[in-house]
């Protein structure tokens, strides 16, 4: 699984990725957290994740046409670099003592737009950044990076914002989001499509994506795992914002216990995850994730302290690894290179729509019937979620998860064969 290190250009890309991934977490937990502390509502939390990926969701057809159109790693320079000035625009409004929740929504919703624009290049750079023996390692070690990032970038922002407050930490974001920009300029890419092969007007169809999505073994049943993920488990990282704060009245350091419960748990997920992977299919390791990702979050549901729950976090931070790297690396893997950015863009919808639905759906009902309960409930249908997959329909089983992937072509237009001109007759004149 960790094939990919062995090439320097990738490791700078990588390195570059998770930092700048680290950082933007620090902005994305602040943000949601003053949100609640100005608000003291859990909606107003989920709105604030919601501002941040519904962007992504709705930019995917178009950013997944530039993938495959422009230079990705232009497009990912420049669109992190205006992620960067919006983290400093936020700064300095804190700074500033402009503290209005729609403010700090609107600044949100241009991260978004920064991250929808760039993010289906992004994730095709993996692939332009790793020799094609490579393709699979390199995929799995995106994907790990950026769960790492998801974990361990809350925790340190929950120090930070316990110690310094919520303007160092978005600082932090303006610098740390430049890591990528660096990389980007010292690195250069060894597998990108030829510039003729972007241009074509066939590549910007995103028609084309959801064909090749729906026709291809494996993909389908990998995008539902994602959206399983996204929608059910993801909502975990904005829960203990609000349980910190109003469950377990532990402030920024429970906040910061939390997160890092979450980042051990990922940590400790990545060599169970290569075990798993040489010893079972990838269908078997996302059953068990499933299983396993909801019986955690039942008990983080229930835990009565914030010892208990960090404990519970550690858990859910390790299936929540398994299942989404499954999920996402899957579909890389199976995706053929000339429509790979926008099937990737198509993934991305499915990723951030499901983000962003859940934390909606699931801050709107913690204030309606309570955290604990709303927790609860998504570790069932987790739990139930696993059962349909593995049981349920055949086109969406589990098990497709395993099949060798037939790349289907997209279909196109046929063009007229034109006759030879020393084969014409007079009456074809």
């Amino acid at each position: 699984m960790f094939e990919a290190l062995r090439h320097r250009g990738f490791v700078v890309f990588l390195t570059g990725a998770f930092l700048t991934n680290t950082g933007g977490w620090f902005q994305s937990l602040a943000v949601p957290f003053v949100l609640f502390q100005i608000t003291g509502s859990a909606a107003w939390v989920g709105l604030a994740t919601a501002a941040q990926f519904v962007p992504i969701m709705v930019l995917g057809p178009y950013a997944g046409a530039l993938a495959d159109r422009v230079d990705r790693r232009l497009l990912v320079l420049w669109m992190q670099l205006m992620r960067s000035l919006v983290a400093l625009a936020i700064c300095v409004c804190w700074l500033a003592e402009w503290h209005s929740p729609w403010l700090l929504l609107t600044l949100a919703v241009l991260t978004g737009i920064a991250q929808g624009v760039s993010m289906p290049s992004w994730q095709a750079l993996t692939n332009d950044y790793a020799p094609r023996g490579s393709l699979a390692s390199a995929a799995s070690l995106n994907t790990i990076q950026f769960n790492l990032a998801r974990s361990f970038g809350p925790a340190v922002a929950g120090v930070v914002l316990f110690w310094w407050g919520p303007a160092v930490a978005f600082a932090v974001t303006f610098v740390m989001v430049l890591s990528v920009v660096v990389a980007l300029i010292v690195a250069k890419p060894v597998n990108a499509p030829a510039p003729a092969a972007r241009g074509s007007r066939k590549s910007g169809r995103f028609v084309e994506g959801l064909r090749y999505t729906r026709s291809t073994p494996g993909v389908l049943t990998a995008m539902t795992v994602v959206l399983v993920t996204g929608t059910l488990g993801m909502p975990i990282f904005q829960h203990v914002i609000t349980f910190s704060e109003d469950v377990f009245d532990s402030g920024e350091l429970g906040l910061a216990a939390l997160n890092l419960g979450l980042g051990i748990g990922t940590m400790a997920g990545i060599p169970l995850l290569g075990r798993a992977l040489r010893r079972v299919g990838r269908s078997t390791v996302a059953l068990v994730a499933f299983i396993g990702f909801g019986i955690t979050l039942a008990l983080f549901a229930i835990a009565p302290i914030t010892a208990t729950a960090t404990a519970a976090t550690v858990g859910v931070g390790v299936f929540f690894l398994l299942a989404l790297t499954i999920g996402q690396s899957t579909v890389q893997v199976l995706v053929a290179d000339h429509i790979r950015g926008r099937v990737l863009s198509v993934s991305v919808m499915v990723y951030t729509g499901s983000v962003a639905l859940g934390a909606a759906l699931q801050g709107a009902v913690a204030d309606l019937i309570g955290l604990r309960s709303t927790v609860g409930f998504a570790a069932l249908l987790l739990v139930v979620a696993a059962v349909v997959l593995r049981f349920g329909p055949r086109g969406l089983r589990l098990s497709r998860l395993d099949d060798p992937a037939e790349i289907v072509p997209v279909p196109s237009t046929p063009v007229p064969e034109r006759t030879p001109v020393a084969e014409r007759t007079t009456s074809d004149v």
